[in-house]
């Protein structure tokens, strides 16, 4: 029962920011066309449309992030609780510690190679200047910067919301126009279908060296 509670669970994405994930390739070709990106994010307000009247409440998406708290606080426990037994020991919390300082340690290697261009194992003033000026051409390629920087807003854009008249209810018609903002927005080179990566925000953990 368990089981199915959280298979179920992870229908219910509230927003449609979410939709470019894995579950959005229903025909699983490695990319997602708006038709596939628009189907699953109806499926999902249907998901969350709990009572069935074509309006999302502010109740039932308080109970989805609820939710999904509560899916990703069962995500982590699991991963910290390596037997299974239902209990987290001390043992099992300092490994997943360790583990944690070891990822950590490789990413922050791997990034030190890669300024390191002539792996002598110091990174000099000229590397870090080389890869910062690589940061600026990628960052002014993706259209983040102008002649200038833009200020934050402009460059990414303001999110779309979904309550548009902000009378606490979320109507189909607001979802689909949503939806379809969105889409437009992660679809950066406008060819009408998202690739992997298309769209990732930036910044944060996870996002970057794509």
């Amino acid at each position: 029962m368990k089981t199915l509670l959280l298979a179920t669970a992870t229908l219910l994405l509230a927003s449609p920011a979410l939709a470019a994930g894995p579950k959005a390739d229903l025909n699983e070709d490695g990319q997602i066309t708006r038709i596939e990106f628009d189907q699953h994010a109806m499926e999902r307000f249907d998901a969350i449309d709990t009572d069935f009247d074509g309006v999302l409440t502010k109740a039932e998406r308080e109970a989805h992030r609820e939710t999904r708290r509560d899916m990703k606080r069962t995500e982590r426990f699991g991963k910290l609780d390596t037997n299974q037994d239902g209990v987290v020991s001390e043992a099992e919390y300092e490994a997943a510690a360790e583990s944690r300082d070891a990822k950590r340690s490789e990413r922050r290697d791997e990034r030190r190679a890669r300024v390191d261009t002539d792996g002598d194992g110091e990174v000099s003033d000229a590397e870090r200047e080389a890869q910062r000026s690589l940061r600026q051409e990628r960052r002014a390629e993706r259209g983040d910067y102008g002649d200038e920087r833009k200020p934050r807003g402009e460059r990414r854009g303001k999110r779309p919301q979904l309550d548009t008249d902000k009378d606490g209810l979320v109507t189909r018609a607001e979802y689909v126009a949503t939806t379809d903002q969105m889409f437009d927005r992660m679809d950066k080179n406008g060819d009408g279908v998202l690739t992997q990566g298309e769209g990732r925000r930036k910044g944060r953990r996870g996002g970057r060296g794509r």
